[in-house]
């Protein structure tokens, strides 16, 4: 019965008033959301691993490499890394004006895209990913806990 397809899932009733009980107990702003806080909690079980598909993620000297979509690798320092994570939050928080916030000296910008989140790395560029807010804090996430993994390595 469960039809999987970009921008369309079909649910029997029964699931779709279970996912609308989780998403108002978790505070999920969407089903796309509480399907969301599924998610981590089955990473919290060990049950998988915190990735979000179209990323790759890998240490570098000084910072993380990050590719979307098997394209180019692009560098970020960990204070880079800080205030992307930092301007993510804001947008997502609403604190961040709708407009576009570029940050030049760690080469990225976020920009709104109606409900969604646009991300470019590097900065202006076509390498980017436009995601609803809670798969771009959970790519805030990903990308501060990485950063720490690498520093401590």
């Amino acid at each position: 019965m469960t039809i999987l397809s970009p921008g369309h899932i079909r649910l029997s009733g029964e699931r779709k008033a279970q996912l609308e009980e989780i998403a108002e107990l978790t505070g999920a702003a969407s089903l796309s959301a509480a399907i969301g806080e599924l998610i981590k909690f089955a990473r919290t079980q060990g049950l998988v691993d915190h990735t979000i598909p179209g990323v790759q993620i890998r240490a570098a000297s000084d910072g993380l490499l990050i590719c979307f979509d098997g394209k180019a690798q692009t560098p970020l320092t960990h204070e880079g890394v800080a205030a992307l994570t930092a301007t993510i939050r804001e947008f997502v928080d609403g604190k961040e004006s709708p407009g576009a916030f570029g940050y030049v000296d760690h080469n990225y910008s976020v920009s709104r895209r109606g409900t969604s989140l646009k991300v470019a790395i590097p900065s202006g560029e076509a390498t980017t990913k436009t995601w609803a807010s809670d798969i771009a804090s959970d790519f805030a996430d990903l990308i501060e806990a990485e950063s720490a993994k690498a520093r401590a390595a």
